[in-house]
């Protein structure tokens, strides 16, 4: 017996539904990648790099059910994040690095510039012109024992081509004062080392 021209209606109604959630859920990469990818880029770059290297983190392709379990556990071990960070975070991490995704994608940074900066972002610029012959010395004596030979990571991230680097302001900020696990250099380095450390880290 062939089902009833009503029961049809129900069928098609439910799985349109059914569709429509779906796609509500999985949030299309592109669109949100325009939409909230230079904000995602930078917490994750502000929030995230202090601990881990970039590579690790582009590296993953996890559901957005595993990113949201990650960004809490982050939380729970103490990094810098609110409620609307996490879970701006998370859509961003879920759209862009999800078990599809292709093995390259552009490296982390690339949207930073399209967008508003995030609010709570110091903006102040560098006052010191940085001068990379020195920042290699300074760099040497203060930095390497954490973050490794030629800036490629240790117990630190590495710093060599890390995105933190395109924001000059923020790099300033975490030397100064610290984030996460990173101490304040304050006491230890001057604007001018600082810098100079940047500079010399933008040869790398």
């Amino acid at each position: 017996m062939k089902p009833s021209r009503g029961i049809r209606c129900v069928f098609h109604i439910c799985l349109l539904a059914f569709t429509a959630i779906t796609a509500f859920s999985q949030e299309d990469p592109g669109s949100v990648s325009a939409t909230i990818g230079p904000r995602g880029e930078k917490l994750i770059i502000a929030r995230c790099t202090v601990c881990h290297s970039a590579d690790l983190i582009t590296q993953q392709r996890l559901s957005r059910t595993r990113w949201e379990a990650t960004v809490d556990k982050m939380k729970h071990w103490g990094a810098e994040i609110s409620d609307q960070d996490a879970d701006l975070l998370i859509r961003y991490l879920s759209a862009r690095y999800h078990p599809d995704a292709p093995a390259n994608l552009p490296p982390l940074g690339h949207e930073i510039g399209k967008g508003e900066p995030l609010k709570q972002e110091p903006q102040a610029p560098l006052s010191a012109i940085g001068v990379a012959a020195r920042g290699a010395g300074v760099f040497e004596h203060n930095c390497q024992a954490c973050h490794g030979g030629g800036a490629m990571g240790g117990m630190g991230p590495r710093l060599a081509r890390n995105p933190i680097l395109k924001l000059d302001d923020l790099f300033r900020e975490t030397v100064l004062y610290g984030r996460g696990p990173m101490p304040a250099w304050s006491s230890m380095l001057s604007e001018q080392d600082i810098a100079d450390v940047r500079e010399w880290l933008l040869t790398r």
